[in-house]
């Protein structure tokens, strides 16, 4: 249930994200591509790139959460973190802020998105070596 958050929580921050994509394009008038408009090309890469990242994040959470071997802390901070890395990237792209807010959600998005998906390996490694060789690790 806690990734099922995150997932609600994702949904409604990459509707956000669509609606300011949106709300560029009637004020660029490009409806397709992004023209030679900065802006439009930034506010499309903050929602493309949130998506590219957010489809990863779930997948390995819900799978972690529903096998259940790691501690539901460990999912919400997870999810805590992904979160505000992924506002921080948007941020930047699209309010103009600071590089470093979009350097540190990109870092901490990899950081997040590579810890889940070692606990995941680990996980399933051993379940796949004590099946199939029948050793316990």
């Amino acid at each position: 249930m806690i990734s099922l958050f995150y997932a609600g929580a994702l949904g409604f921050f990459g509707i956000v994200l669509s609606f300011l994509t949106v709300r560029q394009r009637f004020k660029t008038q490009i409806s397709l591509g992004s023209g030679d408009s900065e802006e439009l090309l930034s506010t499309q890469r903050a929602h493309g790139n949130f998506i590219e990242y957010a489809l990863l994040f779930l997948a390995l959470s819900f799978a972690l959460e529903i096998i259940g071997q790691i501690p539901d802390l460990a999912v919400v901070i997870f999810g805590d973190v992904f979160i505000l890395a992924r506002i921080s990237h948007a941020y930047t792209l699209i309010g103009g802020g600071n590089i470093i807010f979009r350097q540190m959600g990109i870092l901490l998005s990899w950081l997040v998105i590579l810890a889940q998906a070692i606990w995941a390996m680990f996980i399933s490694g051993n379940w796949l070596i004590s099946n199939n060789f029948g050793l316990n690790i």
